[in-house]
Protein backbone atom coordinates (compact mmCIF):
# COMPACT_ATOMS: atom_id res chain seq x y z
CA UNK A 1 0.00 0.00 0.00
CA UNK A 2 3.04 2.04 0.66
CA UNK A 3 4.22 1.70 -2.72
CA UNK A 4 1.52 1.59 -5.19
CA UNK A 5 -1.40 3.80 -3.21
CA UNK A 6 -1.45 7.45 -4.43
CA UNK A 7 -1.56 9.93 -1.36
CA UNK A 8 -0.43 7.47 1.08
CA UNK A 9 1.06 9.23 4.29
CA UNK A 10 1.56 6.38 6.46
CA UNK A 11 0.87 2.85 7.24
CA UNK A 12 1.22 0.89 10.58
CA UNK A 13 1.63 -2.66 10.22
CA UNK A 14 0.97 -5.27 13.31
CA UNK A 15 1.57 -8.74 14.24
CA UNK A 16 1.96 -10.97 17.26
CA UNK A 17 5.04 -13.07 15.99
CA UNK A 18 8.46 -11.47 16.01
CA UNK A 19 9.63 -13.36 12.70
CA UNK A 20 6.29 -11.74 11.33
CA UNK A 21 6.80 -8.17 11.94
CA UNK A 22 10.92 -8.61 11.18
CA UNK A 23 10.34 -9.93 7.45
CA UNK A 24 8.02 -7.15 7.05
CA UNK A 25 10.60 -4.12 8.32
CA UNK A 26 12.99 -5.89 5.61
CA UNK A 27 10.72 -5.60 3.28
CA UNK A 28 9.55 -2.05 3.81
CA UNK A 29 13.51 -1.50 3.33
CA UNK A 30 13.93 -3.54 0.93
CA UNK A 31 10.81 -1.29 -0.88
CA UNK A 32 12.01 2.14 -0.01
CA UNK A 33 8.91 2.53 2.47
CA UNK A 34 10.61 2.35 5.81
CA UNK A 35 9.99 6.33 6.02
CA UNK A 36 6.30 6.13 5.57
CA UNK A 37 5.88 2.37 7.56
CA UNK A 38 5.31 1.28 10.87
CA UNK A 39 5.98 -2.33 12.45
CA UNK A 40 4.54 -3.09 15.61
CA UNK A 41 5.03 -6.46 17.64
CA UNK A 42 1.51 -6.85 19.35
CA UNK A 43 -1.89 -8.57 19.02
CA UNK A 44 -4.30 -6.83 16.84
CA UNK A 45 -6.77 -6.40 19.60
CA UNK A 46 -3.70 -4.00 21.24
CA UNK A 47 -2.67 -2.60 18.22
CA UNK A 48 -6.24 -1.11 17.31
CA UNK A 49 -6.93 -0.27 20.69
CA UNK A 50 -4.51 2.47 20.60
CA UNK A 51 -6.27 3.95 17.77
CA UNK A 52 -9.42 3.76 18.94
CA UNK A 53 -10.06 7.27 20.33
CA UNK A 54 -10.41 10.77 18.42
CA UNK A 55 -7.74 12.13 16.13
CA UNK A 56 -5.55 8.61 16.41
CA UNK A 57 -8.13 6.77 14.27
CA UNK A 58 -7.45 4.98 11.12
CA UNK A 59 -8.39 6.22 7.56
CA UNK A 60 -8.57 2.67 6.51
CA UNK A 61 -8.28 -0.85 8.45
CA UNK A 62 -7.97 -4.12 7.18
CA UNK A 63 -8.65 -7.24 9.49
CA UNK A 64 -7.35 -10.28 7.50
CA UNK A 65 -6.61 -12.91 9.96
CA UNK A 66 -6.37 -16.78 9.52
CA UNK A 67 -10.18 -17.93 10.03
CA UNK A 68 -13.13 -16.08 11.81
CA UNK A 69 -12.31 -11.98 11.80
CA UNK A 70 -15.37 -11.88 14.39
CA UNK A 71 -13.34 -11.36 17.68
CA UNK A 72 -11.82 -8.48 16.25
CA UNK A 73 -14.76 -7.12 15.38
CA UNK A 74 -15.29 -4.32 17.78
CA UNK A 75 -11.87 -2.71 18.16
CA UNK A 76 -11.27 -2.84 14.17
CA UNK A 77 -14.96 -0.56 13.82
CA UNK A 78 -13.30 1.67 16.90
CA UNK A 79 -10.63 2.25 15.36
CA UNK A 80 -11.52 3.29 12.29
CA UNK A 81 -12.44 6.96 11.49
CA UNK A 82 -16.03 8.65 10.59
CA UNK A 83 -15.89 8.03 7.06
CA UNK A 84 -13.20 5.84 7.19
CA UNK A 85 -13.18 2.21 4.96
CA UNK A 86 -13.02 -0.92 7.18
CA UNK A 87 -11.88 -4.45 5.57
CA UNK A 88 -12.87 -7.87 6.61
CA UNK A 89 -12.00 -11.36 5.51
CA UNK A 90 -13.19 -14.92 6.56
CA UNK A 91 -11.69 -17.85 5.91
CA UNK A 92 -13.78 -20.22 7.90
CA UNK A 93 -16.38 -21.13 5.20
CA UNK A 94 -17.51 -24.53 7.11
CA UNK A 95 -19.54 -22.30 9.88
CA UNK A 96 -20.77 -19.09 7.85
CA UNK A 97 -21.55 -22.08 4.97
CA UNK A 98 -23.52 -24.37 7.06
CA UNK A 99 -21.37 -27.21 7.80
CA UNK A 100 -20.75 -25.93 11.52
CA UNK A 101 -24.43 -23.98 12.43
CA UNK A 102 -23.61 -23.85 15.75
CA UNK A 103 -20.36 -22.09 15.48
CA UNK A 104 -21.62 -19.73 12.85
CA UNK A 105 -24.27 -19.15 15.47
CA UNK A 106 -21.55 -18.30 18.29
CA UNK A 107 -19.40 -16.44 16.08
CA UNK A 108 -21.75 -13.80 13.38
CA UNK A 109 -24.97 -14.22 15.75
CA UNK A 110 -27.13 -15.99 13.03
CA UNK A 111 -27.79 -19.40 11.48
CA UNK A 112 -26.62 -20.28 8.37
CA UNK A 113 -28.08 -22.50 5.27
CA UNK A 114 -26.29 -24.96 2.61
CA UNK A 115 -27.78 -23.88 0.11
CA UNK A 116 -26.68 -23.28 -3.87
CA UNK A 117 -25.63 -19.81 -2.75
CA UNK A 118 -24.29 -20.59 0.67
CA UNK A 119 -21.35 -18.48 -0.27
CA UNK A 120 -23.58 -15.22 -0.66
CA UNK A 121 -25.25 -15.85 2.54
CA UNK A 122 -21.75 -15.96 4.33
CA UNK A 123 -20.91 -12.39 3.02
CA UNK A 124 -24.85 -11.53 4.62
CA UNK A 125 -23.86 -13.03 7.83
CA UNK A 126 -20.72 -11.52 8.47
CA UNK A 127 -22.13 -7.78 6.89
CA UNK A 128 -24.38 -8.75 9.64
CA UNK A 129 -22.62 -9.56 12.68
CA UNK A 130 -20.66 -6.03 11.62
CA UNK A 131 -23.48 -3.78 11.13
CA UNK A 132 -24.99 -4.93 15.25
CA UNK A 133 -21.18 -5.11 16.76
CA UNK A 134 -21.01 -1.13 15.25
CA UNK A 135 -25.02 -0.25 16.26
CA UNK A 136 -23.35 -0.94 20.00
CA UNK A 137 -21.27 2.06 19.69
CA UNK A 138 -23.92 4.02 17.64
CA UNK A 139 -22.20 3.72 14.46
CA UNK A 140 -23.70 2.64 10.60
CA UNK A 141 -22.40 0.62 8.34
CA UNK A 142 -22.59 1.20 4.50
CA UNK A 143 -21.22 -1.61 2.57
CA UNK A 144 -19.15 -0.58 -0.68
CA UNK A 145 -17.85 -3.84 -2.00
CA UNK A 146 -18.09 -7.39 -1.19
CA UNK A 147 -17.36 -10.57 -3.12
CA UNK A 148 -16.40 -14.67 -2.52
CA UNK A 149 -13.69 -16.23 -3.71
CA UNK A 150 -11.91 -19.39 -3.76
CA UNK A 151 -11.89 -20.62 0.21
CA UNK A 152 -12.39 -16.48 1.49
CA UNK A 153 -15.35 -14.01 1.64
CA UNK A 154 -14.02 -10.35 1.80
CA UNK A 155 -16.74 -7.05 2.69
CA UNK A 156 -15.39 -3.50 2.59
CA UNK A 157 -17.57 -0.90 4.54
CA UNK A 158 -17.59 2.59 5.26
CA UNK A 159 -18.49 4.44 8.72
CA UNK A 160 -20.62 6.79 9.98
CA UNK A 161 -22.21 7.63 13.33
CA UNK A 162 -25.26 8.32 14.74
CA UNK A 163 -27.70 6.45 16.57
CA UNK A 164 -30.29 6.96 13.61
CA UNK A 165 -28.74 5.81 11.37
CA UNK A 166 -27.51 2.94 12.99
CA UNK A 167 -30.70 2.49 14.03
CA UNK A 168 -31.87 2.45 10.20
CA UNK A 169 -28.80 -0.01 9.53
CA UNK A 170 -30.44 -2.84 11.96
CA UNK A 171 -33.84 -2.25 9.69
CA UNK A 172 -31.66 -3.75 6.98
CA UNK A 173 -31.31 -6.92 8.98
CA UNK A 174 -33.40 -10.13 8.27
CA UNK A 175 -33.94 -13.59 7.05
CA UNK A 176 -33.52 -15.94 4.28
CA UNK A 177 -36.11 -18.44 3.90
CA UNK A 178 -35.52 -21.13 1.36
CA UNK A 179 -37.68 -24.24 -0.32
CA UNK A 180 -35.45 -27.06 -0.70
CA UNK A 181 -38.41 -28.67 -2.87
CA UNK A 182 -39.27 -25.58 -5.48
CA UNK A 183 -36.30 -23.13 -5.09
CA UNK A 184 -38.39 -20.84 -3.69
CA UNK A 185 -36.43 -18.31 -1.49
CA UNK A 186 -37.20 -14.92 0.29
CA UNK A 187 -35.90 -12.40 2.27
CA UNK A 188 -37.92 -10.83 5.24
CA UNK A 189 -37.23 -8.38 7.32
CA UNK A 190 -39.10 -10.00 10.89
CA UNK A 191 -38.92 -13.56 12.01
CA UNK A 192 -41.94 -14.64 14.41
CA UNK A 193 -42.28 -18.01 15.87
CA UNK A 194 -46.02 -17.70 15.04
CA UNK A 195 -45.49 -17.19 11.41
CA UNK A 196 -46.16 -20.22 8.70
CA UNK A 197 -42.70 -21.27 7.47
CA UNK A 198 -44.49 -23.26 4.53
CA UNK A 199 -43.45 -22.52 1.17
CA UNK A 200 -46.28 -20.33 -0.28
CA UNK A 201 -45.72 -21.97 -3.86
CA UNK A 202 -45.44 -25.50 -3.29
CA UNK A 203 -46.59 -26.22 0.69
CA UNK A 204 -43.46 -27.62 1.65
CA UNK A 205 -41.35 -26.81 5.02
CA UNK A 206 -39.06 -23.98 4.30
CA UNK A 207 -35.72 -23.53 5.96
CA UNK A 208 -34.09 -20.56 7.61
CA UNK A 209 -31.41 -18.35 7.58
CA UNK A 210 -30.32 -15.35 9.83
CA UNK A 211 -30.29 -12.67 10.93
CA UNK A 212 -28.39 -11.62 8.75
CA UNK A 213 -27.51 -8.29 6.57
CA UNK A 214 -30.54 -7.83 3.56
CA UNK A 215 -29.41 -4.81 2.47
CA UNK A 216 -27.19 -4.10 -0.46
CA UNK A 217 -23.26 -5.72 -0.45
CA UNK A 218 -21.66 -2.94 -3.03
CA UNK A 219 -22.10 0.52 -3.96
CA UNK A 220 -22.50 1.33 -7.70
CA UNK A 221 -20.33 4.31 -7.60
CA UNK A 222 -17.77 2.50 -5.33
CA UNK A 223 -17.79 -0.36 -8.16
CA UNK A 224 -17.06 2.56 -11.33
CA UNK A 225 -14.22 4.14 -8.90
CA UNK A 226 -12.46 0.79 -8.89
CA UNK A 227 -13.03 0.15 -12.43
CA UNK A 228 -11.87 3.16 -13.22
CA UNK A 229 -8.86 3.19 -11.30
CA UNK A 230 -7.84 -0.31 -12.61
CA UNK A 231 -8.05 0.59 -16.19
CA UNK A 232 -5.61 3.34 -15.51
CA UNK A 233 -2.98 0.77 -13.88
CA UNK A 234 -1.25 -2.59 -14.21
CA UNK A 235 -4.38 -3.93 -12.76
CA UNK A 236 -6.35 -3.75 -16.37
CA UNK A 237 -3.91 -6.72 -16.83
CA UNK A 238 -6.02 -8.85 -14.29
CA UNK A 239 -8.84 -10.25 -16.11
CA UNK A 240 -10.58 -12.08 -12.74
CA UNK A 241 -10.42 -9.04 -11.27
CA UNK A 242 -11.84 -6.45 -13.47
CA UNK A 243 -14.60 -9.16 -14.07
CA UNK A 244 -15.30 -9.47 -10.73
CA UNK A 245 -15.96 -6.18 -10.31
CA UNK A 246 -18.21 -5.81 -13.50
CA UNK A 247 -20.10 -9.23 -12.24
CA UNK A 248 -20.58 -7.36 -8.44
CA UNK A 249 -21.42 -4.04 -9.65
CA UNK A 250 -24.14 -5.78 -11.80
CA UNK A 251 -25.58 -7.42 -8.93
CA UNK A 252 -26.94 -4.03 -7.08
CA UNK A 253 -30.15 -3.86 -6.91
CA UNK A 254 -30.85 -7.35 -7.49
CA UNK A 255 -32.63 -9.87 -4.27
CA UNK A 256 -30.35 -12.18 -2.09
CA UNK A 257 -29.28 -15.02 -3.31
CA UNK A 258 -28.88 -16.10 -7.17
CA UNK A 259 -29.71 -19.28 -9.09
CA UNK A 260 -27.30 -22.45 -10.30
CA UNK A 261 -28.62 -23.81 -13.44
CA UNK A 262 -27.28 -26.80 -13.13
CA UNK A 263 -29.76 -27.60 -9.97
CA UNK A 264 -32.31 -25.74 -11.77
CA UNK A 265 -32.28 -28.01 -14.45
CA UNK A 266 -31.66 -31.16 -12.36
CA UNK A 267 -35.21 -30.13 -10.77
CA UNK A 268 -37.08 -30.41 -13.84
CA UNK A 269 -35.50 -33.22 -14.86
CA UNK A 270 -33.94 -31.63 -18.24
CA UNK A 271 -30.68 -31.34 -19.55
CA UNK A 272 -28.02 -28.78 -18.41
CA UNK A 273 -28.06 -25.79 -20.65
CA UNK A 274 -25.84 -22.76 -21.29
CA UNK A 275 -26.18 -19.69 -18.83
CA UNK A 276 -26.13 -16.94 -21.71
CA UNK A 277 -29.24 -18.53 -23.04
CA UNK A 278 -31.13 -18.38 -20.08
CA UNK A 279 -29.94 -14.95 -19.42
CA UNK A 280 -31.40 -14.17 -22.67
CA UNK A 281 -33.93 -15.49 -22.30
CA UNK A 282 -35.08 -13.53 -18.52
CA UNK A 283 -34.47 -10.46 -20.73
CA UNK A 284 -36.53 -11.32 -23.25
CA UNK A 285 -39.41 -11.53 -20.62
CA UNK A 286 -38.90 -8.38 -18.85
CA UNK A 287 -36.89 -9.83 -16.10
CA UNK A 288 -33.14 -8.23 -15.03
CA UNK A 289 -30.53 -11.09 -15.13
CA UNK A 290 -27.01 -11.36 -14.57
CA UNK A 291 -24.11 -13.78 -13.97
CA UNK A 292 -23.76 -14.16 -10.29
CA UNK A 293 -19.53 -13.34 -9.18
CA UNK A 294 -20.04 -16.20 -7.04
CA UNK A 295 -20.57 -19.28 -9.38
CA UNK A 296 -20.29 -19.63 -13.14
CA UNK A 297 -23.36 -21.39 -13.57
CA UNK A 298 -25.21 -18.62 -11.26
CA UNK A 299 -28.06 -16.53 -12.43
CA UNK A 300 -29.10 -13.10 -9.99
CA UNK A 301 -32.57 -12.27 -10.68
CA UNK A 302 -35.76 -10.48 -10.01
CA UNK A 303 -37.70 -13.38 -11.20
CA UNK A 304 -39.24 -15.86 -8.91
CA UNK A 305 -38.33 -19.46 -8.86
CA UNK A 306 -41.63 -20.54 -10.33
CA UNK A 307 -40.99 -18.19 -13.27
CA UNK A 308 -37.59 -19.27 -13.42
CA UNK A 309 -38.01 -22.92 -13.60
CA UNK A 310 -41.12 -21.92 -16.43
CA UNK A 311 -38.61 -19.90 -18.46
CA UNK A 312 -35.65 -22.73 -18.26
CA UNK A 313 -38.12 -25.59 -19.07
CA UNK A 314 -39.33 -23.37 -22.30
CA UNK A 315 -36.10 -22.66 -23.23
CA UNK A 316 -34.71 -25.80 -23.11
CA UNK A 317 -37.79 -27.64 -24.57
CA UNK A 318 -37.43 -24.87 -27.68
CA UNK A 319 -34.02 -26.02 -28.54
CA UNK A 320 -32.07 -22.69 -28.12
CA UNK A 321 -30.61 -23.97 -25.61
Amino acid sequence: MALEVEGLEHVTMGDLSPSATRLASINAAANGVSDRVTVRTMGAHQLLSLHARPLQRFDYVDVDPYGSPSPFLDTAMRSCKKGGLLALTATDMAPLCGVYRRACLRKYGGVPLRTEYCHGLALRLLVGSLVTTAARHEVAVKPVFSYAADHYVRVYVTLDRGSRKADACLGEMGYMRHCFTCLHREAVKRESILDSRDCNHCGSRMEMAGPLWLGELAETSFCDDMLECSERSILSSNVRLVEMIRLVRGEVGLPPGYYNIDLVCSKLRVASTPVNGVLDALRREGYVATMSHIDNRGIKTDADASTLLKIVSDHVKGGTG
